[in-house]
């Protein structure tokens, strides 16, 4: 029995270092600016996308298990080189925003305990975050992924002790109040961006590969893609439930209506911590960017040299697989680059999610197509649920950012 349910956990390990990795610093900041500005009334959508998340990863996980390659490298085999390079685009440009932002976050909150300027944080965090990415076997990072993955759980704790009005909840979920306004789209937006992060495909798609598992096995895998990545992806939404729900009985119900720094979003944590909720905000900050940004880099790092043919494993030394840590080290300057442009941390992490809501949905389609296709899957083609929830992730992106420019446009 011991050694069965290790098993089980084991297989479930990617999906929860999957999930952790998605509520990163800035998925934080967006769950908590939601809960803060908007009450209950965006629980909806957190509800609705935990199905779209899972259909989405097991998706780029049964391609992965197929072709045995990352998601970079099948788009590239079997389209045109232009597609191959829009893909690309998206990715670097949402990923490295997210960096930025993420850092900037981690920073904020290192300022936040000190009481010093976020700037003073940014580099020694991005050399030792860059360090540990290029020098540390995977089989280390995997562990220290999945470790870091239960930082989350004081925010389930904080969301029970602020005791909200669970009637209201229930009814906000299942009846929900919308707003048709310019900041409501933007938080929607924000957070579809989110918890259907771009970043998260290519990661996803690379785990089988990266893990060195035998071809019998990734076949195997592949007919329970969505049941293998499902835990720990309902894991990673119950955790940004509570964070959303927190902070609407603590911030929204307490009068403010919305959150403006990194002071502001702590409060969603005082009823576990009270006058400590600032340090424990800070250690879950940290955790979440020691989580995320490792994910971040790699997978940026994983579409380029997909796309060059070049080696692309953290298991390869550095002198094997020059041009891929090279990316990997490009990404964490232009990500230092971001978190010192001056844009204030809270505002850059949500808008880092928006634009990963915006262009999100373009490779979306592109995995859709491709799960479809039995050139490409065979018989692991797409079931009814991958097909019908995938297609409503494209829809309801599209109709979010469709909202939040029609509002910024026409709104009197």
């Amino acid at each position: 029995m011991v050694v069965r349910w290790r098993r089980i956990i084991k297989k479930w390990i990617p999906g929860i270092i999957s999930g952790g990795a998605d509520n990163d610093p800035s998925g934080i900041a967006t769950y908590s600016i939601s809960g803060a500005q908007f009450g209950y009334n965006q629980l909806w959508l957190l509800i609705l996308s935990t199905p779209m998340l899972i259909s989405v990863q097991a998706m780029c996980g049964r391609l992965g298990d197929v072709k045995k390659k990352g998601l970079m490298m099948i788009i590239r085999e079997h389209y045109a080189p232009a597609i191959a390079i829009l893909a690309s685009v998206v990715l670097i440009i949402t990923n490295t925003a997210t960096l930025g932002a993420d850092i900037a976050g981690m920073a904020d909150a290192f300022g936040l305990v000190t009481k010093t300027s976020f700037m003073w944080w940014v580099l020694p965090l991005s050399v030792r975050l860059w360090y540990v990415i290029v020098f540390k076997n995977f089989k280390i990072i995997e562990r220290y992924l999945f470790g870091l993955s239960f930082v989350f759980f004081a925010y389930i704790v904080s969301g029970i002790l602020a005791k909200p009005d669970w009637g209201k909840v229930l009814v906000s979920i299942v009846h929900p109040t919308t707003s048709f306004t310019l900041e409501y789209f933007v938080a929607a937006t924000g957070l579809l961006g989110t918890t259907i992060t771009p970043f998260l495909f290519f990661w996803q798609a690379r785990q089988g590969v990266e893990e060195h598992q035998k071809t019998q096995e990734l076949t195997l895998e592949a007919k329970r893609e969505d049941a293998r990545v499902a835990p720990g992806f309902i894991y990673s939404n119950v955790i940004s439930l509570f964070i959303m729900i927190s902070t609407a009985a603590v911030i929204h119900a307490g009068g403010a209506k919305g959150i403006v720094t990194a002071a502001d979003a702590a409060r969603g944590l005082e009823p576990i911590a009270g006058p400590l909720s600032k340090y424990v905000f800070a250690f879950g900050i940290i955790g979440a960017g020691l989580m995320a940004i490792p994910v971040l880099a790699t997978s940026t790092a994983y579409a380029v040299a997909e796309t060059f043919g070049w080696r692309e494993s953290l298991s390869d030394a550095v002198s094997r697989a020059r041009g891929f840590y090279a990316v990997i080290s490009a990404t964490m300057v232009f990500g230092v680059l971001v978190a010192i442009s001056g844009v204030p941390p809270m505002i850059a992490l949500l808008y880092s999610q928006v634009l990963n809501g915006i262009l999100g949905p373009i490779l979306v389609v592109l995995i859709i197509l491709m799960c479809n296709d039995q050139k490409i899957m065979g018989r692991f083609v797409n079931r009814w649920f991958d097909n019908v929830f995938g297609w409503i992730t494209v829809v309801t992106m599209v109709l979010g950012s469709t909202g939040m420019f029609w509002q910024l446009v026409f709104r009197k």
